[in-house]
């Protein structure tokens, strides 16, 4: 007679070679479930889904807090414009809508650039104190900008030099005026809001009370909907350069404070400089009187005020002087001391965008919407591309006495723009035949973080073609010696 093992009395004691028959199962169900999701209609439903979950639950910047124009403020609006379809169109019509929600008797407008034509046409349309300066017809004296030593013997004015004194053009009335200021704005030539521009002067880091505090605050600019432009002069809280263009601009870099205010869709990112196609700086800095300095701890190093826009001297040796106006600022005494390492009183409100083109202009919002999505991408990319870029000089502190090495040219005589071109690919022996390198200490200079190592000079002689843009300067990058390996 064949013998039969008892029935299970309980699940505990059911035979386990059971489970594994059951486990097959299951997962061959959990298979066919997911063929069944991977199916083209499911995968563009699940698409369809996750795209309104992210342009509705998942944007970024396009809910700003509120702010209200304090009585009594007033504002000097500084700008360098050389456009004329922007200072007769949509340039032009925001600035004339900006000076009257402001209101005309707290606004003092100052443009230098042109053409006179399309200045005229502007101030016959303001209502406020205005000084609209055509540089043909007061043009920046070359004389009076400083001119660069090369290794080679021969004096150039740096580009960065001329753009400086450019500003500084748009900063003149100032010395004459004795009419107070509470904020100065610069703008470029981009296309914005009047309701923007007022953001950033008075909607950015808000107190207890409601009033807007900091040293200076930076719109962003960009160049497309969705790519950053100003990559020369932004530098994150730790004075690492932007890394790739696109949301959230700042790399992934030390603390990385920058990148992660961002994130957090803050109004006021931490930044050490930026410019972003338009700025707004407490006037204090830049007006005679501005600052008690009596009262405040100063040194030798302290910079002279008023402040005013500067360069670097340095050959091979170059800075942003939007950029080196924020060293600039930070250098000086803090008389409420708010200042420390994690927060130097300058910010960049994301919120407030501008943009060198229309249309771009136009199309901002629409990628507020999903750019997010860009984070992760930025992430990975950042390091493939070398992002941010090396700065020897970011963490120097001005005054430090630094052992480096600089170039000596072997033949004075010739000019570097004469000299057959090698570039920064030619071999070590090319260059061992121009000149080497030599050892010497170098006291450091305030602003570091702000540069690269490059080399653009004026074509003095076309000064005035284009007002200082590329048709009347040289790039010597390739002129520029290979660093010793």
């Amino acid at each position: 007679m064949s013998e039969y093992d008892a029935l299970p009395r309980s699940s505990f004691d059911a035979d386990t070679g059971h489970r594994p028959r059951s486990r097959r199962r299951f997962r061959l169900a959990l298979l066919r479930r997911f063929r069944r999701t991977c199916r083209p209609l499911y995968l563009l439903l699940g698409l369809i889904a996750l795209f309104f979950w992210q342009i509705t639950f998942n944007t970024s910047y396009t809910n700003p807090p509120p702010f209200e124009i304090p009585a009594g403020e007033t504002v000097y609006i500084a700008a360098n414009i050389i456009d004329a379809d922007l200072i007769n169109g949509a340039w032009g019509d925001a600035l004339v809508q900006l000076v009257e929600l402001i209101g005309t008797d707290r606004v003092f407008v100052s443009v230098y650039g042109g053409p006179e034509s399309a200045l005229q046409r502007l101030n016959a349309r303001l209502s406020c104190g205005t000084s609209l300066v055509a540089e043909d017809q007061d043009p920046v004296s070359l004389r009076s900008i400083p001119h660069t030593t090369l290794p080679t013997g021969e004096e150039r004015i740096k580009r960065i030099a001329f753009l400086a004194e450019v500003r500084n053009k748009a900063l003149e009335p100032l010395k004459k005026s004795k009419a107070h200021y509470d904020k100065i704005l610069f703008i470029n030539d981009v296309y914005f809001t009047p309701e923007d521009a007022t953001r950033l002067l008075w909607g950015t880091n808000l107190n207890s009370e409601g009033r807007s505090e900091y040293k200076a605050v930076c719109a962003a600019d960009f160049v497309t909907s969705w790519k950053y432009y100003d990559t020369y002069g932004t530098r994150d809280l730790e004075g690492y350069s932007i890394g790739v263009p696109i949301f959230p601009w700042f790399a992934n870099e030390g603390e990385a404070a920058s990148r992660n205010d961002v994130l957090a869709g803050k109004d006021a990112v931490r930044v050490k400089s930026c410019w972003g196609g338009m700025v707004s700086f407490d006037a204090k800095y830049f007006t005679e009187g501005g600052m008690n300095m009596s009262t405040l701890e100063t040194t030798a190093a302290t910079p002279a005020l008023p402040l005013r826009f500067r360069s670097e001297p340095e050959p091979f040796w170059d800075a942003s002087e939007c950029c080196l106006i924020h060293a600039d600022i930070i250098a000086l005494p803090d008389a409420t001391k708010v200042s420390s390492a994690d927060d130097v009183g300058i910010y960049m409100n994301p919120f407030v965008r501008v943009a060198y083109d229309g249309a771009a202009f136009s199309q901002i919002g629409m990628v507020k919407r999903f750019e997010r999505l860009f984070a992760l991408l930025q992430a990975i990319i950042n390091p493939l591309a070398h992002m941010p870029r090396f700065n020897p000089r970011r963490t120097e502190v001005e005054g430090q006495v630094i052992h480096d090495r600089r170039w000596v040219s072997s033949s004075p005589s010739t000019t570097l723009t004469k000299r057959a071109t090698l570039g920064s690919s030619g071999s070590w022996d090319d260059w061992a035949k121009r000149g080497h390198y030599e050892d010497f200490d170098r006291v450091a200079a305030r602003g570091g973080y702000c540069g690269v190592r490059q080399l653009l000079v004026l074509k003095e002689d076309r000064i005035g073609e284009k007002g200082g843009g590329g048709g009347n300067w040289d790039n010597l990058l390739n002129e520029v010696p290979p660093l010793e390996t």
